[in-house]
């Protein structure tokens, strides 16, 4: 389980992903499986049936790299 206070967007998620997967998608997804983030190396990842996000961690605010729909 990750522990933080603030979830931001990254410029790579914003230019990339964003009209993909919106943002309240995004941070639904994350709130509903907070129990199956998998640490990958310095990054998170979260896969449910429908989405894979990648986020990291830093200093207690959770930024999202990127979103996928699957």
């Amino acid at each position: 389980m990750a522990y933080f206070t603030e979830i931001q967007k990254t410029g790579h998620y914003k230019n990339f992903h964003e009209r993909q997967v919106p943002w309240f998608e995004v941070i639904t997804v994350i709130f509903r499986s907070q129990k199956q983030i998998k640490k990958k190396g310095e990054k998170l990842e979260i896969e449910t049936d429908g989405y894979y996000i990648l986020c990291e961690l830093k200093k207690g605010i959770l930024y999202v790299i990127n979103a996928k729909r699957k």
